[in-house]
This record gives structure tokens, sequence and C-alpha cells, in this order.
């Protein structure tokens, strides 16, 4: 899907004073010349985006839960934030840390969408077709004695689930091997062993179930078919070309830069942060950024990767799946499109483009997000209907707020631009509750707030309402 950019000469007017025309034409060059990246979006969309993460935050049962978002308006402005933890510090040796938007995360079953277009790109290629049973390119004891499928199954049935291949993650002896000892080193044949030796949920193309086993034969077939390593060829065919400089298949079970962590609550709260990567090869087994998956993205609804009619097949829906093509999934929230990949890996995790036309969003947006733990809520809904409100350009400019010392004990000071009513400083703890307000007096600029009755942990604190500045409380 190609996007334009807007033309932003066309929003002036002509001025016949000659120092306006002149003050109009840099004005242009100035503008024309920034892209997405460099621009911001107006300060209450800010506000609010910021918002929506901090209430998702807050909404769960984790102890110390945290997340990271990016959203991209072509042509338009980016914005990237974060709130609450990376990593909780409960287990695993990592030392408790807040989240940075920037950090890196694994991003589960978004891997699945990077495989699909690989598999695209092959076809594109003449290497393989789509079309082919997978039986021209796996040794027939892996097919006749593993999978024992009652049908063929064709490379098509695999990228859009209708394989009826058992999903290896529902296999609980895996599962506890997995869980029970994390760094263990897994082969793409034993992943497919524990999905394969189920049995079939139906035959090949009779109906759609998700199943990881599916993603774990296409990283084979990929081997099979370029004589080189699936991850080697992931890396030339997506993450060398488009510059994804903070993209990786880890080598080693820990990720080596600030990142955030995995948790998952099955009946108590586990730490899968540190795991062996080949557990989730060809499936989840990527590490990325909230900035390097938007950019994926764009790049392949934009045809940098594969041809707009590849894409077009990528987008195609099988009559008996439930709105998933070939490695994308795809919903309609207030009668639009917004399509693109779940991921969980004892975390959650998000990448979309929503096809919307509104005054914020006339292009469309990406979004991309990552939560430190399993089962986080979802709030895509959210954003979209923040996309899709009209602007308000009444809406005041955000204050700029100081808080030091941060992390602090005993007390904390805020600076704010003078104001000429008296200013309310409120502190919050991260499930929404007011646990301090203060008035100030008008004229004044900055004020004290003594913290020796607040618990550790992490708080925000708002000037009036509206600005919002993290602290930790030691």
């Amino acid at each position: 899907m190609t996007k334009h950019w807007i033309n932003l000469a066309s929003t002036f007017k002509i001025f016949r004073i000659m120092i306006k025309i002149k003050i109009f034409a840099a004005t242009v060059i100035i503008l024309m010349s920034l892209n997405s990246s460099a621009q911001t979006p107006p300060a209450s969309v800010a506000s609010s985006l910021q918002n929506i993460l901090d209430n998702a935050v807050s909404s769960s049962d984790f102890s110390k839960p945290g997340a990271i978002m990016q959203v991209v308006v072509p042509g338009q402005w980016t914005w990237s934030g974060a709130s609450g933890y990376a990593i909780s510090g409960i287990t695993a040796g990592q030392p408790e840390s807040l989240a940075e938007p920037g950090f890196l995360f694994r991003i589960g079953s978004i891997t699945k969408t990077m495989v699909a277009t690989c598999i695209m790109k092959m076809e594109q290629e003449g290497l393989l077709s789509i079309d082919d049973p997978i039986s021209d390119y796996l040794r027939a004891t892996l097919i006749n004695d593993t999978l024992m499928p009652s049908e063929p199954i064709h490379i098509r049935h695999l990228l859009n689930h209708t394989s009826g291949v058992f999903n290896s993650a529902d296999n609980e002896e895996c599962q506890m091997d997995v869980l029970t000892n994390p760094l263990g080193d897994h082969t793409l044949e034993e992943a497919i062993f524990c999905g394969g030796s189920q049995g079939e949920y139906f035959p090949a193309g009779f109906a759609w179930a998700y199943s990881n086993t599916n993603y774990s034969l296409l990283a084979m077939i990929i081997e099979e078919v370029s004589g080189i390593s699936y991850q080697e060829y992931i890396t030339q065919i997506i993450f060398e070309p488009l510059n994804l400089q903070n993209t990786m298949i880890p080598a080693d079970n820990q990720i080596d830069s600030l990142h955030m962590g995995c948790y998952w609550n099955i009946g108590y709260w586990i730490d899968l942060t540190i795991i062996n990567p080949t557990t989730y090869t060809g499936w989840a087994d990527v590490v990325s950024t909230t900035d390097d998956l938007n950019h994926f993205f764009s790049s392949l609804l934009n045809g940098e990767i594969i041809s707009e009619s590849q894409l077009d097949r990528m987008k195609t829906i099988d009559p008996v799946s439930f709105d998933y093509g070939m490695g994308l999934d795809f919903y309609e929230y207030s009668g639009h499109s917004y399509f693109g990949h779940y991921g969980e890996v004892a975390n959650t995790s998000g990448m979309f483009f929503a096809d919307i036309n509104s005054e914020l969003a006339p292009n469309g947006y990406y979004i991309s997000y990552n939560f430190n733990y399993q089962g986080a809520p979802m709030f895509d809904e959210s954003v979209i209907n923040l996309m899709l409100e009209p602007l308000n350009v009444n809406v005041p400019e955000m204050l700029t707020l100081k808080v030091y010392p941060n992390p602090a004990s005993d007390y904390c000071t805020v600076c704010f631009p003078v104001r000429s009513s008296e200013t309310i400083i409120s502190l919050f703890d991260l499930k929404g509750n007011k646990v301090k307000t203060v008035g100030v007096r008008s004229g004044n600029t900055k004020h004290t707030i003594d913290l020796t009755d607040c618990a550790p942990g992490l708080y925000l604190i708002t000037v009036d309402g509206f600005s919002a500045q993290k602290i930790l409380i030691e």
C-alpha cells in the first residue's frame, strides 16, 4: 500500500507583501526538508498518547509493569513514549530498571510477518511457488512420519494457518521443557516434532487454526531453498537492506543492549527475559525496537521489499480463515482497516498500520508497542479513536517540567513556568491513584514536595492535570 506525502505548500496563502513572500518561501523549504521522524505531534496529542500508555500499564496486576510505544504518521510526525518498568528485578539477576522508548524487546509472533515476507520474496525471485507442496522441499520422512497429513500441505497453507498442523506451543510436555529449562537448545526438527507428533487438527485447506509449527516449517523451507541458515537469509533480505540496526536474531540467551523484560503469569510470575532464542526459531525469535518495526512495516507496504502484486497476495484472506492473510492479521475498527501482527513470548507486542484518513492522520498511521508482561490489555481502539478525533487547536501547549532529584527519597523539587493562577501539583502511582496534591500560589515557579510518607516505587507528577513527569522514589 503506497501512501502519499502531503503537499505542505497547499496549506499556505499567497501574500502580496514581498517580505511575507520571502518568509513563506523559507518556511516551505524548511518544512519540506523535514521527515516524519524529525517532527513532533501537537502537545495535546502527545499528552493523550502518553495517557493511553500510562493507563494501559496502570491496569496490570503485575507488580512492575512497563510498556513502550511509537506512533508514526507518514510525512507528518512521530511520537515515542514509555511508561513503567523495563526490568522488574524479580528474577534472572537483572537489576530493576525503568522503560525507555528505544529499548529492544522480543517481538514474538511479529516475526511471522518477516518470515512470510521472505517466502514471498523467494516466490518473486522464482525460487519457489507458494502453491508448491511442501514435499518438494522437505524430506519424505519428516512429512510422512512426523506430520502425517491426510491431505497434501502446500506452502500457502503454512503461511495462512490452514495446514491443520498442530501448534507446538500447545504441546504441554514441550512447553514444560521450556519453562523448566529456558536456556536449553532446540532444533527446528524438535520444534516441528512438538507440533506434528500430536496429530493434525484437520485436513490441509479445510479450516483455520493458528500454529507456530507452520512457521518452523517455513524456516526449514527457507534454509532448503537458499542453502544458508534461516537467520542469515532474513538478515540479508530484511535487516541489512533496510538498515535495521537494532533488529536481529540473538546469538546468545541474553539481549546485550538495554531491553524490556518478559514476564508470564502461570499461576505465579515467571521470568523468561533470558531464554535460548532457538526456542522460537522461525516464529518468534526476532528482537527489535518500536522504531525499527515501524520502519520495516512501512517499507513492506511501500514496496521496498517485495512487489505490490506480491504484497497483494500476502494480504489475501482465505475464505476459511479468520481474517488472517499470509503473516498478516486483519481487523476493522470504526469502519477502518487495521492490520499487522501481535506477538506474545511472556510479553505483549504489536505492529500495525491503521488505514484511516483524518485530520491527525491523513495518510493513516503506523504503531508498534511492547509490554513487559504477557496478556497486557490491548489499547489499539483507544489510539484509533484518538487519531480519528478532530484536532483541537485551542488546547494549550504543555508545560515544561523539571523534577529533581530523580530518583528521590525524602523530597523532590518541581520546577515549572510561571502561572497566572494557583498551580496544582499532583502525585499519582502507576495504578492511577492520586497519592498527594499540593497547591502553589501564582507567581511561583518551583515547589518542594515531601515524599517521606510515599512507598518506594514509580510515580507520575502532573501540573494542573496536563504535563506529566515520571519520578522514582527509593
